[in-house]
């Protein structure tokens, strides 16, 4: 038996008055076994959510009184029968992650609202109607059948890298310079064709041999002119600090290809080149940029071989003024969420990591440790931690050139080597955003005596300078 909480009516407000969204849905206590299957599949299948059962839809029951939504079950016994949809009608069976009983204090004809939290599942959830449904903003979506196999490559069920290339000689593979570079050190010495075959790189279909996809990433001389969708590495000056840069910001544009490990190798050292010019504004004026090698290192390790390569776009390389963009196609795969990404692993594509992982100075060593070891980079550096976001369809991993340090300790560390600063050079070293805020940075060390406005200096003209101790006056003798 799940847990009973009492809440009290501000509480239960506060539930109802939420609207459903791509991660929560408001269900009668009547509702139907195979509508209950739908949210819960949906909410698997995607990225998680909430279901409340014994809650009434808003739009379909207008109240005078948001109390009156709630219209719980008489009893923990009569959610048993919908609990069951979860164990024994979906397949494979959903384990929540919680769910509780939700009673008002003092109000006990209102019946019990079931809370029950579904994560986000590796897996394929099928309805015991044997269809597979999904999350969109507020809706339960069922998707046809090819929309299933998507979704199993989107989440790393099924990889892309398992795929077949078709119209590419397995012998061109045998033969590529790529190979047998690798195969000079690796152990145990292995022929060709042996190690193809033996790693599932190469695998008969109709009784003809293939090379899968994961095979032509890892060791054709130019996968990007042999694969239907794109796999390069385009990297993209922008020499502006705006969010959303205009087509004259652009700048230098890259495109590295080749095998993944070349390719790796040959995309850090055209960022580090890039990077090099980029001149910043620090608390010691202006400076070349430095960002950890390590973590630009390991953040774009894990955009190519964690990457979707059933979606046909190459990984893009944003270098702008104040921080670096690394986009990589796909949401993240399995289980992995934003929010637990430090601590959670899943490989979407295992081939790839695995022989990336044998290569002699392998670019994945650390197995699982690549985003860690990032974080922990830029906190040496003393600059702010890397920022991810899943974002249309991608990945999107941002390094700023922003440091740690208070914004109030930056502004005095600047005035430490420099007579004045203005609002805009304030926006800049610190990296906020707004006019008004750096004000009040500006204004609370004022009111601390540390600051002062620049006299005569008015305006879009006005600076901060620290404040001057005036001397008193010695009177004449």
């Amino acid at each position: 038996m799940y847990n009973v909480k009492e809440i009290d009516e501000n509480e239960a407000i506060a539930i109802l008055s939420k609207d459903e969204s791509h991660f929560l849905d408001f269900k009668h206590r009547k509702v139907s076994g195979n509508k209950f299957q739908r949210i819960a599949c949906s909410f698997a299948n995607s990225d998680g959510g909430e279901i409340y059962v014994g809650i009434c839809d808003k739009k379909e029951t207008p109240v005078s009184n948001q109390l009156d939504l709630w219209d719980g079950l008489e009893n923990q016994e009569e959610a048993n029968t919908l609990l069951q949809n979860l164990y024994n009608e979906i397949s494979p069976s959903i384990e929540p992650r919680d769910a509780e009983f939700y009673k008002i204090k003092g109000n006990d004809q209102k019946g019990l609202v079931l809370r029950i939290l579904i994560d986000k599942s590796p897996k394929i959830h099928y309805t015991s109607e044997k269809k597979v449904w999904v999350r969109k903003n507020a809706q339960c979506i069922e998707i046809p059948p090819q929309g299933v196999v998507d979704l199993q490559l989107s989440k790393g069920v099924t990889s892309y890298e398992t795929q077949f290339v078709e119209n590419f000689e397995t012998e061109n593979l045998e033969s590529s310079t790529a190979l047998r570079k690798f195969l000079d050190y690796y152990s145990p010495k292995s022929e060709p064709s042996e190690f193809l075959r033996k790693q599932y790189l190469i695998r008969k279909k109709d009784g003809k041999e293939f090379a899968t996809y994961a095979a032509v990433l890892l060791f054709a001389e130019t996968p990007s002119a042999i694969l239907p969708k794109k796999c390069a590495v385009k990297i993209s000056r922008y020499n502006t600090s705006e969010n959303e840069p205009e087509r004259e910001h652009l700048g230098e544009q890259t495109t590295v290809e080749g095998p993944l490990y070349q390719q790796i190798s040959d995309a850090i050292s055209s960022i580090k080149t890039t990077i090099g010019d980029i001149s910043v504004l620090t608390r010691d004026g202006m400076a070349k940029a430095e960002y950890p090698a390590d973590a630009i290192k390991e953040i774009l390790v894990n955009a190519v071989i964690h990457r979707d390569y059933n979606i046909s776009e190459d990984i893009q390389v944003f270098i702008f003024n104040n921080r670096i963009v690394i986009k990589s196609p796909g949401l993240l795969a399995g289980h992995v969420t934003t929010r637990n990404i430090l601590e959670e692993r899943f490989s979407r594509n295992n081939t790839i990591v695995r022989i990336l992982n044998k290569f002699q100075n392998p670019p994945n060593k650390d197995i699982g440790e690549g985003l860690n070891t990032a974080f922990q980079k830029m906190k040496e550096v003393k600059l702010k931690p890397p920022i991810i976001e899943e974002r249309d369809n991608s990945v999107l991993v941002t390094l700023p050139h922003e440091y740690l340090a208070a914004p109030e300790d930056m502004v005095l560390e600047y005035l430490e080597k420099h007579g004045e600063i203005t609002n805009s050079i304030g926006r800049t070293l610190t990296g906020i955003k707004s006019e008004n805020k750096m004000k009040n940075v500006f204004l609370k060390l004022a009111k601390r005596n540390l600051v002062e406005r620049v006299p005569d200096k008015q305006s879009i003209n006005s600076a901060w300078r620290k404040k001057r101790i005036e001397q008193p006056i010695k009177p004449s003798t």
